[in-house]
């Protein structure tokens, strides 16, 4: 059981905080309400568990609950001796940091995430008769993203499995997507599972806003701005050892890290390798953009960057 007992502050090499609590000292009442990373550790010191919440007391509480019941959650909760805190500004920060964390410290009780040696990605290119025809190309981890691309797939065999299903669900004729050749209409038409793209029976327009509309579920957006960006998020009733602002540094979609301040993060800036893609924080932060979750600053200078998503959604309205 966990006792009152006052936390012990450590401080991360990158500026964050987190707040240590030992079984034989604490209770669940001890442990702070407020976003944050939190990770569990065994007698021995292993590391067990990485999770995330906007008010970790609450969701270690559900954890404790739910260790109480026979199974895997009942192993994992009878092994903790000892939480850390990473208190965060707020979900951004915490969604971010558990993503990079569970990958890199593989923790035993969190969900493997395996990793493929080389992915492959869906460009468009455009048919002489107008119509967009999908393209299997190498996916680079790393570098420059100047076009949208769409998925990342294992292999070729994958894209075209992927389009095939498309094409079968949605109409969308194969010939015209470049993946059957021949003239005139095309065998699924002959079926009726096709809309006749091929046959002349429906516009290029028609059919190209019909596929995007189905890839755009996967896409990899091009990296909008002209270099790279601070995300930053800040609480405004901060408890203690919560920071009130924080800077996630990124680039090309690839997140470097999290810090107490722009200038920190324009230092890492100066000596930052590649970092590479991943696809579950490419969807954090370009949800948190979208959302209008956290303001923009450029790296660089530090002032503030225009947000082109919800720039375009007032400039249509």
């Amino acid at each position: 059981m966990w006792h009152n007992q006052l936390p012990v502050k450590h401080r991360m090499t990158d500026g964050t905080q987190t707040i240590s609590f030992s079984r034989a000292g604490h209770t669940v009442d001890a442990l702070p309400r407020c976003s944050g990373v939190y990770r569990f550790y065994d007698a021995a010191g292993s590391l067990l568990y990485i999770g995330k919440s906007v008010d970790v007391r609450s969701r270690v509480t559900q954890h404790v609950n739910e260790g109480r019941k026979p199974g895997r959650h009942q192993r994992l909760m009878s092994q903790v001796a000892h939480i850390d805190c990473e208190l965060t500004s707020g979900e951004v920060g915490a969604l971010l940091i558990e993503n990079a964390s569970i990958k890199a410290e593989v923790p035993l009780f969190n969900r493997r995430q395996r990793r493929l040696r080389r992915l492959w990605t869906i460009r468009l290119e455009w048919s002489s008769a107008g119509f967009l025809q999908p393209v299997g190309i190498d996916f680079a981890p790393t570098g420059q993203r100047h076009t949208d691309t769409y998925g990342l797939f294992a292999n070729r065999h994958q894209i075209t499995t992927t389009l095939q299903n498309l094409a079968r669900d949605h109409a969308l004729c194969l010939r015209m997507m470049g993946l059957d050749k021949g003239k005139g209409a095309c065998f699924q038409r002959q079926l009726g599972r096709c809309d006749g793209a091929c046959a002349g029976e429906e516009s290029a327009e028609s059919h190209n806003a019909r596929l995007l509309d189905q890839l755009d579920r996967q896409r990899i957006a091009a990296w909008p701005f002209p270099g790279p960006l601070l995300l930053e998020e800040q609480t405004i009733h901060p408890i203690a050892y919560q920071p009130t602002h924080q800077y996630h540094l990124v680039d090309q979609w690839a997140w470097h890290g999290c810090f107490d301040s722009a200038l920190l993060a324009t230092d890492a800036l100066a000596n930052a390798e590649p970092a590479v893609f991943d696809r579950d924080a490419y969807r954090l932060i370009y949800s948190a953009i979208y959302r209008g979750r956290v303001a923009l600053l450029n790296a660089d200078n530090h002032q503030p960057a225009v947000n082109p998503f919800i720039a375009s959604r007032v400039s249509a309205s």
